[in-house]
């Protein structure tokens, strides 16, 4: 076999060769195309690797013991005795008692085959055992609450990960497509079990397999303007296996384009994490944004540009947008995604993730941080964090919530993903937000979106009449003096307005948008509470418009605007008799 491996297997070698352990945990993304030039998958490549060892034997819960050879096959039966079929042996009749009745039909039930691979291991030959589907056969689970044979297959399973008898010639593989499915007994130091990422492909893998499979077969395909290059960097987040059904499905059609490229994307990530994560297409740029300008030009030179250059030190691990309802925070995170060219998925943390059958929701979360990694360099949003991530009160109910958001701590803080993973999350109640999760390292910047002035709302008017009426209408002082207070989307919605009365009316865009104004009132509640609370949160002062900067001067004056501010809101929920 090739000495070119992927660097999972290149990291097993090195802790075998070293003798640092024996026993390994594959995981993750082990049914897909092991390399662009194997189309086979992880068990597969194991078998072939290891094919010089005397006995390879793979197991798994639907097909039993399996052999890499029927010379291994032989060997192996004749070590356990059961080369041939003597009436009084025991082992045969051990078979005969669990329905089996030959040797060539080796059991699937984990209680009867996991002591004839024990066997096997303890055997003076050298051995490998690939257990495939290990979370099948130990999954994560309470020990209390688990039935006898579950308990003797994980003490059986885990026994091989520390004894030196098993290790001096047998190597043992435990494949998972999802690590923290498999028994945490396994996943600890103690157990002597190495866990091995196999991540999904990169760029340069992607653009292998394309370029291969192009010249194979692709022939017929009309690509368009489309390359390999950018093919491949429109897949990012896919198997090869992903890429494959896209590229038959271009094959069928004769022809490739980016809109089937992000509708099959955008299906496979779907069915892959469910509601988790929801990959954002890059439909919004700075342009479509009136305003803001303060706040388009530092994500232009603290996110932009560098991820661009690849200058990922300047990068903010991730940056909080606060703020009122309706200022841009949202369509933000896209036009950040779009001029910077990057992959974009928000990440829904709250009822997705969690489950009422314990540990689901962490394997739901692994998985999706797993899906992030292979996306890089993206943008993840997080929409309302405040309600989104939450510590949990200690209760036992909350558990789960209070482990998920741990390792989503710990995802956000790792520095090796800076400049290739960066979280923009938006709230307008920052106050509510835990203290861990706000603090530099996870949201290196918290950036405000404050109610646009006159000049920004004179550019939210050109922008927003341009989409919906047509032309860009220039705002009267009169119509600018009306939505002062006015927030981005209630504008947008009076540009809607327009379009009605327009349509109506046989107005102008200008007189439509004067007339909208006029009928509409905004309706964006809190509005001076919200805007204390984002300024108070920002540890920047550039961040701010000037006329901002000087509460920060004064603590005490704005706090005492937030206070009030929040007596106001709290009226409105008192309990109230008829």
């Amino acid at each position: 076999m090739e000495n070119n491996h992927p660097l999972w297997i290149e990291k097993m070698l090195e802790l075998y060769q070293s003798g640092v352990a024996h026993a390994f945990i594959p995981h993750f993304n082990v049914n897909d195309y092991t390399t662009p030039e194997k189309p086979i998958n992880s068990v597969a490549y194991l078998t072939k690797l290891l094919a010089k060892r005397e006995i390879v034997a793979i197991y798994s819960r639907d097909r039993g013991i399996e052999f890499g050879s029927d010379e291994q096959r032989q060997l192996a039966l004749n070590l356990l005795g059961l080369g041939q079929q003597s009436s009084n042996d025991p082992m045969l009749m051990a078979l005969q008692s669990v329905g089996q009745t030959s040797p060539a039909e080796l059991p699937t039930d984990p209680a009867s085959a996991l002591p004839l691979l024990d066997q096997l291991l303890r055997s003076p030959n050298k051995t490998a055992v690939i257990v495939d589907g290990a979370e099948l056969i130990i999954p994560a689970s309470d020990i209390a609450t688990m039935p006898p044979a579950d308990r003797t297959a994980l003490a059986t399973i885990r026994r091989w990960g520390r004894d030196s008898q098993v290790g001096e010639n047998g190597i043992v593989f435990l494949v998972t497509n999802n690590l923290s499915a498999i028994h945490p007994e396994l996943k600890a130091a103690s157990s002597r079990f190495e866990a091995l990422e196999v991540t999904l492909p990169d760029c340069e893998s992607r653009a292998r397999f394309i370029s291969r499979w192009l010249s194979e077969r692709g022939q017929e395909i009309d690509l368009g303007d489309l390359t390999v290059l950018s093919i491949a960097n429109a897949t990012a987040g896919l198997s090869l296996m992903h890429v494959e059904d896209i590229l038959l499905r271009a094959f069928r059609s004769g022809k490739l384009t980016q809109d089937l490229i992000w509708s099959r994307k955008e299906s496979i990530i779907r069915s892959e994490f469910g509601d988790v994560l929801e990959v954002i297409q890059p439909r919004m740029s700075f342009e479509d944004i009136g305003g803001l300008e303060n706040i388009k030009e530092f994500f232009s030179r603290s996110v932009i540009r560098p991820i661009r250059d690849g200058r990922k030190s300047r990068v903010p691990m991730g940056v909080l947008m606060t703020g009122p309802a309706g200022t841009g925070k949202s369509i933000m995170a896209e036009a950040v995604a779009t001029e910077a060219k990057v992959n974009a998925v928000k990440l829904r943390i709250g009822g997705q993730i969690a489950s009422k059958w314990q540990g689901e929701g962490e394997r739901n979360l692994e998985k999706a941080l797993q899906a992030i990694a292979g996306l890089a360099p993206t943008i993840v949003f997080i929409d309302e964090i405040d309600q989104a991530m939450s510590r949990g009160n200690g209760a036992s109910g909350s558990q789960q919530d209070q482990r998920i958001f741990q390792r989503l701590l710990e995802f956000m803080s790792d520095t090796s993903h800076r400049g290739e993973i960066v979280f923009l999350a938006a709230t307008n109640r920052p106050d509510l937000m835990d203290a861990a999760l706000k603090r530099p390292g996870r949201f290196d910047k918290k950036i405000p979106f404050l109610v646009p002035d006159e000049a920004e709302r004179q550019s939210i008017v050109g922008v927003m009449s341009r989409k919906y009426l047509g032309e860009a209408v220039k705002a009267s002082a009169g119509l600018l003096k009306a939505i002062e207070g006015w927030t981005g989307a209630e504008i947008e919605g009076a540009a809607v307005k327009a379009n009605e009365l327009m349509e109506d009316y046989g107005l102008s865009a200008a007189d439509a948008m004067e007339k909208a104004v006029s009928k509409l009132s905004p309706s964006t509640a809190d509005i001076e509470f919200m805007t204390m609370l984002s300024i108070q949160s920002c540890d920047d002062r550039d961040l701010l418009p000037a006329k901002y900067q000087k509460l920060l001067d004064n603590r005490t004056e704005l706090e005492s605007k937030i206070e009030a501010g929040q007596k106001k809101a709290d009226s409105y929920r008192k309990s109230r008799e008829l």
